[in-house]
């Protein structure tokens, strides 16, 4: 091979190379540098041929580099390998490995020095990451408080947690490498784990399970522990690995409480018989007071009912005289009446009011005057009895009307006729209006002493349970002349037990009527409070409650009633029963003002609690 192809190869060697390699002169001046060297430097050749290696490397760095190659050609040696670091362009510090090669002339004198490059800064940051993580992992091994453990393929131990090798007595791993559980536990246990670990190497499957540890001294202990199949780069199971954690004291911890649990459980069935008491006797106990109060009203609601009955009872017996007429008076009108004169005679029927009104108004006594004027003004006989008539008949009718009609020749025996049909559609009328009176009664009687069998929550309409007990106690209010106002704003259902809130708004009602005496007024009212609860206030003007009755006011057996006319459990069973529903209850009152009642219910308690 000739000088040429030498040099050739020289070229390629030194231009294509992946290795950094740069030729400088013994002074440290760099005569030429590949591309690998100049991207390794982030400079172009023009910018680094000629430059001196410190514009390259730390001052520091570039000194011991300028010693190394002083003792290389000292020591008149062929190369010498050690590690440096380079400078970026961008100030980035890269670690290399530096082959330097000194080239003799023919004389055997050093003319250049050849380095050869290498950038060590990947190596350095993965033995960097290999540190790191034998650190972690050793960090792990003596601090984390968990037994680890790494076995082979017989179950010989090969590495152990701190916490492990202290559990089973050693004091460093070397009293543990190479042995296997059968040297620590009880055959009962480590036969266990034997079978356990085969298992696993055979399939390759993880184990999660609680163990029963058994121990040569005869002590119990129990882990929570994972177990793992341990494989080789090619993944080849080489053995097992797992963690386990001591949980010997949950364990007791869980006795213990299994027995705290049974006995709680007993408790709180003997609990429950006595709660179911206690509900019993305080049903009962609602129910007494229920009764006590109807006791109460009993009388003004036998007088609402009697009214109506005796209305009925007076109405019907007027029918039955009206028939009697009217069997007189309909074969005269079919003979005698013409057409016309039937026409008038029902559309003046058609037209009267059939209200039972007995007196007369002013306004109403002023007309009938001006028609007796102008009946006799119009030469009409009996001109007062028909004014009188047509008057009480109420018929709403012009005055040219009421002349044409008696006018006609028959008038009279015609507004006789008219007065008993009147008379009928009256009395059937109130007969009407006297059975829905009795009914509304009845009702709200009915519904007052409703009583929910099963005990349960139902949806309730709490504007109908105020009406019922106001009902019940209308005579009540209206012999006290107390005047009610009510301000019910649409609120939705509530679930609740229906007879007992009307036990409290009975409590309520009856206490606010006894507190006003006569000539009171009452606002009750109802009003949504968010999507959640409602409101409910019945507001009075008596007295207001004296200073040194508010704190007791709901205490059991209070009273400031008189002797036989109150039992003192009325607004504590209120109270009960407002807590039972998960809601709220209070009062706001003014001396010489008078006194409000508030409760706040929930719409549906399963929603609240």
């Amino acid at each position: 091979m000739n000088t040429m192809n030498y040099n050739d190869v020289f070229e390629l060697s030194f231009e294509q190379s992946t290795i950094c390699n740069a030729l400088v002169d013994l002074d440290g001046r760099i005569i030429r540098a590949n591309e690998a060297y100049l991207q390794m430097v982030g400079y172009t050749s023009d910018e680094v041929v000629n430059e001196h290696i410190t514009k390259f490397a730390p001052e520091e760095e570039a000194e011991k580099e300028r010693h190394i190659l002083l003792d290389l050609l000292a020591k008149k040696l062929q190369s010498t390998v050690y590690e440096s670091v380079r400078l970026h362009k961008s100030g980035t510090i890269v670690f290399v490995s530096v082959k330097a090669i000194v080239i003799y002339n023919k004389q055997n004198e050093p003319t250049c020095i050849l380095k050869k490059i290498e950038d060590l800064t990947q190596m350095m940051r993965l033995e960097s990451e290999m540190r790191k993580k034998h650190f972690y992992l050793e960090t792990l091994m003596n601090e984390i408080p968990i037994n680890i453990y790494f076995k082979d393929a017989e179950s010989r131990f090969l590495l152990a947690s701190k916490k492990m090798v202290e559990i089973f007595g050693c004091t460093h791993f070397d009293e543990m490498e190479g042995k296997t559980d059968f040297d620590f536990f009880t055959g009962e246990h480590a036969n266990q784990a034997y079978e356990d670990e085969k298992l696993i190497i055979n399939t390759g499957k993880t184990l999660i399970q609680e163990e029963k540890e058994t121990w040569p001294d005869g002590t119990v202990t129990y882990v929570l522990t994972t177990k793992m199949p341990l494989k080789d780069s090619f993944g080849n199971i080489v053995g097992t690995y797992g963690l386990s954690n001591d949980i010997t004291k949950q364990k007791i911890a869980e006795e213990a409480l299994k027995k705290a649990k049974t006995e709680l459980e007993e408790k709180n069935n003997l609990l429950n018989e006595t709660l179911n008491e206690l509900n019993k006797t305080q049903n009962q106990l609602v129910f007494a007071e229920k009764m006590a109060a109807l006791g109460s009203l009993i009388g003004g609601i036998a007088h609402e009912i009697n009214t109506p009955l005796g209305a009925i009872q007076a109405s019907s017996s007027n029918i039955m005289e009206v028939v009697s007429k009217i069997y007189e008076d309909l074969p005269w009108l079919i003979s005698h009446a013409t057409p016309e004169e039937i026409a008038w005679l029902f559309d003046l029927l058609n037209s009267a009011d059939a209200r039972d009104i007995s007196v007369f108004s002013r306004e109403e006594r002023q007309k009938k005057r001006n028609l007796e004027r102008i009946f006799e003004e119009n030469g009409i006989e009996n001109a007062s009895k028909m004014a009188d008539t047509l008057t009480s008949l109420r018929i709403d009718k012009d005055t040219d009307t009421y002349l044409r009609f008696v006018k006609m020749e028959n008038a009279p025996r015609l507004l006789a006729v008219l007065k008993v049909i009147f008379s009928l559609k009256r009395n059937t009328n109130n007969i009407t209006i006297s059975v829905d009176k009795a009914s509304k009664v009845v009702k709200a009687l009915k519904s007052y002493v409703h009583k929910n069998p099963a005990g349960e929550f139902e949806a309730t309409d709490l504007t109908e349970t105020i009406n019922t007990v106001l009902i019940l106690n209308s005579n009540s209010l209206k012999h006290n002349k107390i005047q009610v106002t009510t301000k019910f704003t649409p609120v939705p259902q509530v679930f609740c037990m229906q007879d007992e809130l009307c036990q409290v708004w009975t409590n309520i009602i009856v206490n606010a009527i006894q507190a006003m005496g006569e000539n009171g007024e009452m606002e009750i009212g109802i009003e949504p409070m968010g999507p959640d609860y409602v409101k409910i206030w019945f507001k009075d003007t008596g007295g207001g409650i004296p200073v040194q009755y508010r704190d007791k006011i709901f205490d059991p057996y209070f009273t400031t009633k008189k002797k036989g006319e109150g039992t003192g459990i009325g607004l504590d069973l209120s109270s009960q029963i407002i807590k039972k529903h998960n809601g709220k209850i209070y009062f706001e009152t003014e001396d010489g003002v008078g006194t409000t009642f508030i409760i706040e219910l929930p719409v549906n308690l399963n929603n609240i609690i």
